[in-house]
């Protein structure tokens, strides 16, 4: 667990976490989130969450977006609002696909 309250993980580390099943909350916008998502994800746009953390799900949850910036700055708001068991997606979708990883949505 890093210093900042949550865990930055690789692809391995997430595929091994969604096959437990964990929430995959995807924080881009619409249309980046059609093109292509990890498979599971649910679309929670980042100032969503910014504008409301209490709208996450319970549990753990792994954020996603393009190259894992925005996905950090979800988490840290996850952690600040008192959420353990956050993950963030560190290469976020690009290095996802670029890893060959499947994806739902129209680039799939």
């Amino acid at each position: 667990m890093g210093n900042q309250g949550y865990e930055e993980l690789s692809n391995e580390q997430a595929k091994q976490l969604i096959d437990q099943g964990v929430s995959v909350i995807d924080v881009r916008d619409q249309g980046k989130y059609d093109e292509a998502h990890v498979p599971g994800a649910i679309l929670v746009p980042l100032n969503d969450i910014l504008a409301n953390p209490a709208i996450l799900p319970e549990g753990d949850i792994l954020f996603v977006c393009n190259i894992g910036r925005s996905s950090g700055v979800a988490s840290q708001m996850a952690v600040a609002s008192g959420r353990t068991g956050i993950f963030n997606l560190r290469d976020g979708t690009e290095g996802w696909v670029r890893d060959g990883l499947s994806v739902e949505g129209e680039l799939s």
